[in-house]
């Protein structure tokens, strides 16, 4: 049988450096969110604009506050959301168009910003107190304004 302290030892520090290393150099240059330029603006350009086109051809929110009792006095609202949330999706296109590499993070919030917009109609008008739909436009409207600003518009 084996004494204690007779066997070898194997020195493990050399081979979980490298090994970890590697992991992380592998990762880090293959990474699934590394996303090129090119196919962000050719991707991204398309799933922004069909995201948005699902919210317009709905009637945008400005549709969804025209069919609320109690909200169609404040449609205007609505109607300038919707027009900022496309103007975000335009200036994407615009920074592809121009050369000018949107990120990431612009796309994510753009994409976001249509999400919110998107689920106010999932909130039913005949169901959904119209306070509660106006906070909801209001938010999107606010967080549209809000990008803009930030973008330079």
């Amino acid at each position: 049988m084996f004494e204690h302290g007779s066997h070898s030892r194997i020195n493990w520090k050399p081979i979980n450096f490298f090994t970890l290393s590697f992991v992380v150099i592998f990762f880090s240059i293959y990474s699934p969110t590394t996303v090129s330029a090119a196919e962000l603006c050719k991707e991204g350009k398309k799933d922004l604009i069909r995201s948005f086109d699902v919210i317009h051809a709905r009637g945008g929110l400005w549709g969804i506050m025209e069919k609320t009792v109690g909200l169609k006095d404040k449609s205007v609202l609505g109607l300038q959301a919707d027009g900022k949330i496309r103007r975000t999706v335009s200036i994407f296109e615009e920074m592809c168009e121009d050369g000018k590499t949107p990120t990431i993070a612009l796309y994510d919030e753009i994409s976001d910003l249509i999400g919110d917009g998107r689920r106010v109609f999932n909130m039913k008008p005949d169901r959904t107190p119209p306070k509660k739909i106006l906070e909801r436009i209001n938010a999107v409207h606010d967080k549209a304004a809000a990008l803009l600003k930030k973008l330079g518009e």
